[in-house]
């Protein structure tokens, strides 16, 4: 059954299937800074649009992960102040006309660098208007992502690679987050394996190489797993 079907023709990117504290975490922001970009705060107006049954479950979206990651990177890797990334999304969106332009459109960058938002046929430059921020960040997130012909369909977060290892941590990306596997659950990439699942059987005694064993996996992406899930000692596991 295609996953379009499953959903009763609703985009799995658009299923609430996220708690606050594991987009938080997934993106490295604290849960109640989330929570503000979400829903607001005394004076703060949310940034983020929320699925249409926000209020029935209080979970957010594939396309909220994606967006959130955008925002924290800009935060946080390039300082950018809230009013600024504000005005970035605002940007977006009078140029854009669809709920969530980064995950929903193609994003191109070209040989001198500059980076488009393809919608319609027609070329958006989000480096245009002062949005430079915004560019670098996008260029930053194609090396997390894959897509396919309607936007972003898989993210890959960050995990910190352990420290005997040389590849550069943008291409190391043990973890996936597919809307189409186990519900959009946090998986060992190329698996259907939870991490969570991984992260409970250790806290319950079972040793890495015990899970290593059973899942037919190297012991690395069973520590992997651990410290995306930020289980204590992973790597000493």
């Amino acid at each position: 059954m295609a996953a379009l079907d499953f959903y009763e023709g609703r985009d799995p990117r658009d299923i609430p299937a996220y708690s606050f504290a594991e987009v938080a975490g997934s993106v490295g922001v604290p849960a109640s800074t989330l929570r503000a970009w979400c829903v607001g705060q005394s004076n703060f107006k949310p940034v983020l649009s929320l699925p249409s049954d926000w209020s029935d479950y209080h979970a957010l979206s594939f396309f909220n992960l994606i967006e959130a990651n955008v925002i924290a990177e800009l935060r946080r890797e390039h300082k950018v102040p809230m009013a600024r990334v504000r005005a970035a999304l605002e940007f977006l969106a009078e140029n854009v006309p669809v709920p969530h332009p980064l995950a929903e459109t193609e994003l191109l960058v070209t040989p001198n660098q500059r980076v488009y938002i393809v919608h319609e046929g027609r070329r958006i430059d989000i480096s245009a208007g002062g949005q430079w921020p915004l560019d670098a960040v996008v260029r930053s997130l194609l090396r997390r992502v894959h897509r396919g012909r309607q936007g972003i369909v898989l993210f890959f977060p960050r995990v910190a690679p352990p420290p005997r290892m040389v590849i550069p941590e943008d291409e190391y990306a043990p973890i996936v987050v597919d809307p189409e596997v186990c519900f959009g659950r946090p998986v060992v990439a190329g698996t259907a394996i939870p991490t969570d699942v991984i992260a409970d059987r250790y806290l319950g005694g079972d040793s890495v190489e015990k899970m290593a064993e059973d899942y037919d996996l190297s012991e690395e992406h069973i520590r992997a797993a651990l410290r995306f899930e930020r289980v204590p000692k992973a790597n000493a596991a």
